[in-house]
């Protein structure tokens, strides 16, 4: 080995070891590197600009730094309507924490004021929620069946799409999780 191949190894080890040791005083500090950015390759979510059936609107932009749970429902769905109940309750207990839920009924625009109206008499808090939709919000979702759910992370990007009946525990343990990120 050269002359100069050894002084070159020399540094490296002496450069090596105290980095090492910087760490091991760091470590014995109590300091540690701040965790990489989490990136996320997740598609943002369509925007939308809707009519809260107890008056007023809800935009998706008005919803960022919240996770939101949209549910495309309709009163004349089976699943849709044995679902409300504990997504309901899921939304009002999860509301603090900074989930907001947001249920875009899909029923046809001439009786969908009094169809949810009465049907929220059956499921107590669901008119805080409840959201009057309509056939473009449908399409630029993609949706093509009810009930489906998309759950949205704080920057309005697509955690989830759950298409049919979906299932209790698996919706509080994805919107737990996105909580938690």
């Amino acid at each position: 080995m050269s002359k100069e191949a050894e002084t070159t190894r020399g540094l490296l080890i002496a450069l090596l070891l105290a980095v090492a040791g910087t760490l091991s005083y760091f470590a014995y500090l109590g300091w540690k590197p701040a965790p990489a950015p989490v990136t996320t390759n997740r598609p943002a979510v369509p925007a939308f600009d809707l009519e809260r059936l107890q008056g007023g609107r809800v935009t998706l932009e008005a919803l960022r730094g919240r996770v939101v749970v949209i549910d495309f429902w309709a009163t004349w769905c089976p699943p849709c309507r044995a679902e409300m109940p504990w997504l309901v309750a899921m939304a009002q207990r999860l509301e603090g924490q900074g989930v907001t839920f947001v249920a875009i009924s899909e029923d046809d625009p001439p009786g969908q004021v009094p169809l949810v109206t009465e049907f929220s008499r059956e499921v107590p808090g669901l008119e805080r929620f409840a959201v009057l939709g309509d056939p473009q919000i449908e399409a630029r979702y993609g949706v093509e069946s009810l009930p489906t759910l998309f759950i949205v992370d704080r920057q309005g990007r697509l955690v989830k799409q759950l298409v049919g009946a979906a299932d209790e525990a698996t919706v509080n343990a994805l919107v737990e999780r996105t909580l938690a990120e």
